[in-house]
C-alpha cells in the first residue's frame, strides 16, 4: 500500500516525519500550523453527523479522529505522534468488535432487527469509521504484520511463548482425528541460482556452472537443458523417455526381486559396470520392453512374473542342481520366502488394507491393525516392533533389505504381546465353529495360518496338544481356568512355526 502526505488516515504521520531532525520549539511551531490547517479544511466541509457518518456519505479529507485526537495531545516529538495513532487505533479496534457484537444479537431469538441507518449501526456504516477500519485491516497497510515478522519484533519471553504454542498447533494439525489430510510437495524456483562444480569438492572454490539437463552418458553431449521452472518436469520426462532404457529395467528388476528375493540383476543399487551383470539378460530386456509398451503398467508386470513357470516352481532340493548352480541363479528351484510382518494380522483376519490416510504409531499398544508400510517412521529411533527384523536405514537409500536370523526373532514369536494378541484373535474367530468338532475347528485355523489342509497326524498331534495343555487346571485365584486358553496356545504355536514364517 503506497501511502503519501495526502493520505486521511497517515497523512499527518508522513507531514511531521518528513520535517527530518529539527528542535523542539520548531516541531511545535510546523505541529500547531499543521494541525490549524487540517481543522479549518475539516471545518470547512462541516463537521456534523450528517457530513462524517452519513450512511452513503463520501469519507472526508482528513480523518478527523486521527485530526481530533491530534489536536487535543499535541505530541512534541514523532514517538509521541506513534502512541496517538496507538491509541486511535486501538480505540477503533474495540468500538468495531462491540458493534458486531451488539449486530449479531439482532439475529438471536427475540432479537429486534433495526435498520441500516439507525444510530446503533453508526460506527459499522459511517464512513469516517471504514475509512480508519480500512487501513486497519487492509493487505499491505502499515499493520498488517506477518507472524514471523510480528515474533521478531516481540521480546524473548513472548517469544519462548509464541513458539510453543505454534508446536502445539501444529501437533494438533499432525495428530487430531479432525486434522485435513495434508502431504509435503516441493515447490520449484522459478528462477534458481546458478549451480557451479565444487573443484576437490570445495564449495568455496568454484569451478565452471552446470546446466540443468539429463546426464550426458545416458543421453549424448546434445541433451536439451531444462527451463527454468519446469526442470522437474524435465527430469521426469528424461528418466522416462524411450531413449532411457534404464528406468524400465530398474523397475522390472524390482518387481523381480520382490517375487523371488533377489533380482535378475542382483546389485540393484548398482547397475554399472561394477555391478553384476543380469543372470537372464535377454528376459530383462524383454520384460522391459513389454512393461514400457504395457503403458508401464505394474499390474500387467506382476501377473506376468507370477503366471511364469519359474513364480510356480517349489522350494525343492535337488542335489545335482545344486552342485552345478549353488546360489540358484537359473532358478532352478523357487527361493524359500520369510512372510513379511503383515502376514500375521491377515491370518487373524484383523488386517486394514484401506489404502492412504495418515501414519500410524507402530509402537502403539493394542497394536493399529494396518500394514506396516504405514508406520511412522523416526530417523533416530528405530520402532522396537521393527527392529528385529532387518529394517531399511531410513538415512539412506536401501534397494535390497538384509535379511538375518538372530535368537532374538525367536524370542519377540514365543513372548512378544503382539503376536500373543494375533493368536488370540485367530482362536476367537475359529471357536464361530463351535458348534462343529474340535478336529473342524483344528482344520479351520491350520488353514488360515499355513494354507494347506493338516494331514490326519497334525490333526491328532493338535488334540493330544489341546488335551495335555492346562485347561483344567485353576488360576491363582482358584477360578478355573479359561478353556479358550489351549487353544490361544495351538494358534501361537502355528504362528511361531517356520512353516508360517516361511514360504516355501
Amino acid at each position: 500500500m503506497e501511502l503519501g502526505t495526502d493520505d486521511p488516515v497517515f497523512g499527518p504521520w508522513l507531514e511531521m516525519q518528513s520535517w527530518g531532525s529539527i528542535s523542539d520549539a520548531a516541531f511545535q511551531k510546523r505541529r500547531d500550523d499543521y494541525l490549524i490547517q487540517l481543522s479549518a479544511e475539516l471545518d470547512a466541509i462541516g463537521r456534523t453527523p450528517d457530513k462524517l457518518h452519513a450512511l452513503r456519505g463520501e469519507p472526508p479529507k482528513w480523518n478527523p479522529f486521527i485530526v481530533d485526537a491530534l489536536v487535543e495531545q499535541k505530541p512534541n516529538s514523532q514517538s509521541e505522534a506513534a502512541a496517538v495513532y496507538g491509541k486511535v487505533f486501538a480505540e477503533q479496534q474495540r468500538l468495531w468488535l462491540q458493534s458486531l457484537l451488539e449486530a449479531s444479537s439482532e439475529a438471536a431469538p427475540g432479537g429486534a432487527v433495526v435498520p441500516d441507518d439507525h444510530p446503533r449501526h453508526l460506527i459499522i456504516n459511517s464512513p469516517s469509521h471504514r475509512q480508519i477500519r480500512h487501513h486497519l485491516y487492509a493487505p499491505e497497510s502499515p499493520f498488517d504484520v506477518s507472524d514471523e515478522e510480528a515474533l521478531r519484533l516481540t521480546n524473548r519471553t513472548i517469544g519462548d511463548l509464541m513458539t510453543g504454542k505454534k508446536g502445539a498447533i501444529h501437533q494438533l494439525n499432525l495428530a487430531s482425528p479432525g486434522s485435513p489430510p495434508r502431504a509435503m510437495i516441493v515447490q520449484e524456483d522459478s528462477n534458481p541460482t546458478d549451480t557451479h562444480i565444487f573443484l576437490r569438492g570445495n564449495p568455496l572454490a568454484r569451478g565452471e556452472t552446470v546446466q540443468p539437463k539429463f546426464l550426458s552418458a545416458m543421453s549424448g553431449e546434445e541433451t536439451p537443458i531444462y527451463e527454468n521452472g519446469t526442470r522437474r518436469l524435465g527430469l521426469a520426462r528424461s528418466v522416462i523417455s524411450d531413449s532411457n532404457p534404464l528406468t524400465a529395467r530398474v523397475l522390472v528388476n524390482g518387481v523381480w526381486q520382490n517375487h523371488f528375493g533377489s533380482g535378475l540383476v542382483r546389485t540393484p543399487d548398482d547397475f554399472g559396470t561394477r555391478g553384476e551383470a543380469p543372470t537372464h539378460p535377454e528376459l530383462l530386456d524383454y520384460l522391459a520392453d513389454q512393461f514400457r509398451k504395457n503403458g508401464w503398467s505394474m499390474k500387467w508386470l506382476h501377473r506376468q512374473i507370477m503366471l511364469s513357470r519359474a513364480y510356480h516352481q517349489g522350494a525343492i532340493e535337488n542335489e545335482h542342481s545344486r552342485e552345478v548352480d549353488p546360489e540358484n541363479k537359473l532358478l532352478w528351484r523357487m527361493p524359500r520366502r520369510r512372510l513379511d510382518f503383515d502376514s500375521m494380522l491377515a491370518a487373524s483376519d484383523e488386517l486394514d488394507i484401506t489404502m492412504g490416510g495418515k501414519p500410524i504409531d507402530l509402537n502403539a499398544s493394542p497394536a493399529i491393525p494396518r500394514r506396516s508400510v504405514y508406520g511412522f517412521v523416526n530417523r533416530d529411533i528405530i520402532a522396537n516392533l521393527m527392529s528385529t527384523f532387518d529394517p531399511a536405514n531410513p538415512n539412506a537409500c536401501t534397494a535390497q533389505r538384509p535379511e538375518t536370523t538372530v535368537p532374538q526373532q525367536a524370542l519377540f514369536a514365543l513372548n512378544s504381546d503382539f503376536i500373543q494378541d494375533r493368536a488370540a484373535r485367530l482362536a476367537s474367530i475359529t471357536k464361530q465353529l463351535s458348534s462343529a468338532s474340535d478336529e473342524d475347528r483344528i482344520v479351520a485355523m491350520v488353514r488360515r495360518t499355513l494354507c494347506r489342509t493338516p494331514t490326519e497326524s497334525e490333526v491328532n498331534q493338535a488334540k493330544t496338544f489341546l488335551s495335555e495343555a492346562i485347561p483344567s487346571a485353576t488360576a491363582t485365584d482358584g477360578a478355573a481356568v479359561d478353556p479358550e486358553r489351549s487353544w490361544t496356545r495351538l494358534a501361537h504355536a502355528l504362528m511361531a512355526s517356520n512353516e508360517f514364517t516361511f514360504l516355501d
